[in-house]
């Protein structure tokens, strides 16, 4: 069974294809599953390099969403009961790639068009392809005087995509946009059951996995005028996850390689007597 994997920067550009190939060979010596075993282990280490070399890379996008690697198996006690069951025991399955959805640091800008959620939520914007959601919200006015992202998504709000006309622009915690003391609209902010059915799409956005996404209003979440939302990403900690993922995937090189030494002296050495 193959499994493919592409991991993408936050515009959608595809840094690396991984494919894992998980099938065994149905009959093996000792030696060869140990050889497979490492092997195994490496590939998923690669997956895993490519993922935090990628969350470096965003460490200083705005609202950037840090991704991490979650073993399907791990080393516990559920092994025990896959083997009897007729399972591999021990084989390290990287195939499930989350997102980290926690929350980046405020920053102010002292931009009156700028917002950033403080807790839980989404803003809804309007692509090509319909509405995504992002928690970027470094926003700007078109030609037109609608409320739109850097790539020009049109902000959605209560009754349609946001339209503001010259003059100062307040944004109220409770995400109300007032001109001129008078309300002009309010941004809508939705918030997802299972965060896990939300996929990046780039640029900052993230689509619904499915085709009607079970989205409510967020609740308790404060609107930041002047803010923006940081990246997630911790750089000492995806630094130190790196060294890790390095020295793993030696360990696992040096042991193929002493594994290969051993069976080149059981083949050439103890097959003469």
């Amino acid at each position: 069974m193959r499994k493919h994997h592409d991991i993408a920067n936050s515009n959608g550009t595809v840094l690396a294809c991984t494919t894992f190939n998980w099938d065994e060979p149905k009959e093996r010596g000792f030696m060869i599953k140990g050889i497979y075993t490492s092997a195994v282990g490496m590939q998923s280490r690669i997956l895993e390099e490519d993922i935090t070399a990628n969350n470096l890379a965003n460490v200083n996008t705005t609202g950037f969403k840090k991704d991490a690697v979650h073993f399907k198996k791990v080393l516990d006690g559920s092994l025990v009961i896959l083997g009897q069951n007729g399972g591999e025991q021990g084989l390290a399955d990287s195939q499930q790639v989350r997102i980290n959805f926690a929350q980046g640091e405020l920053k102010p800008t002292g931009n009156s068009l700028n917002a950033a959620l403080d807790g839980r939520g989404f803003f809804v914007v309007l692509t090509e392809d319909g509405e995504a959601y992002t928690r970027n919200g470094n926003f700007m006015l078109d030609s037109e005087g609608g409320l739109v992202t850097s790539e020009g998504f049109k902000v959605l709000g209560r009754s349609g995509p946001i339209e503001l006309f010259p003059g100062a622009v307040e944004i109220r915690e409770s995400g109300e946009i007032y001109q001129n003391n008078t309300l002009v609209d309010e941004f809508r902010l939705v918030d997802f059951s299972d965060s896990a059915m939300l996929e990046k799409q780039g640029a900052g956005l993230f689509v619904s996995t499915e085709n009607r996404p079970d989205t409510m209003e967020a609740e308790g979440t404060i609107v930041r005028q002047g803010y923006l939302e940081g990246s997630n990403v911790n750089a000492i900690s995806e630094m130190v996850r790196l060294i890790m993922i390095s020295k793993a995937f030696q360990a696992g090189q040096k042991a193929i390689q002493a594994q290969d030494r051993t069976l080149d002296r059981a083949v050439n050495s103890v097959g003469r007597y």
